[in-house]
């Protein structure tokens, strides 16, 4: 006689099939295909011990977003450490990958650019920027998310696009841009 799965197994199958592929996506955008699949597990891994913290929709979403961000976070810095060491121990450099894993996803001579605009902004903007605007996240949930006042989120995405636009296109004044950045809700 089999046994019946418990209702909490019921409702993580359900909230790893709703979230599955937003998470890989998200986890791809920031470490490429080798390591994304990993660190995915691992997120879902953390949200199965952590299943009766979970909220429920529309937060769901930016609280794995949240588990996953902190993943990756913790895999770069194994992956540091273990270069470094690797580098000691063998006297040589690693170089780092060519491919930033945006630019597999995205190769279009355009989309370059405003991957490389978007690589000089400083890290915690950058990713609230890539939250607010390929997650699609509402400032509220990004400001929970990094820990920060949602005045805190917009400035720093006001901050952001004025930067970028300035990089993209020097000759556009800032007048042109503050509309489009004032918008509520989440990204493009």
């Amino acid at each position: 006689m089999t046994q019946s799965p418990e209702p909490r197994d019921e409702r993580f199958d359900a909230l790893y099939a709703e979230y599955r592929r937003p998470i890989l996506a998200y986890c791809m955008r920031r470490v490429g295909p080798s390591d994304a699949a990993d660190a995915a597990s691992e997120t879902f891994l953390v949200a199965w011990r952590r299943a009766d913290e979970i909220p429920p929709p529309p937060r769901t979403l930016p609280y794995l977003y949240t588990i996953a961000h902190n993943v990756i976070r913790n895999q770069r810095r194994s992956n540091w450490r273990r270069q470094r060491l690797g580098s000691r121990l063998l006297g040589l450099a690693d170089e780092p990958s060519p491919d930033d894993p945006a630019t597999v996803v995205v190769r279009r001579e355009a989309d370059s650019q405003v991957q490389a605009a978007v690589r000089q902004l400083r890290p915690t903007d950058r990713e609230i920027v890539m939250l607010y605007t390929w997650e699609d996240l509402p400032r509220e949930h990004i400001a929970q998310m990094m820990g920060m006042s949602r005045s805190a989120v917009d400035q720093r995405i006001h901050r952001a696009y004025r930067r970028l636009a300035r990089v993209l296109e020097p000759g556009l004044a800032p007048a042109k841009i503050a509309p489009s950045v004032v918008e509520e809700g989440g990204g493009s």
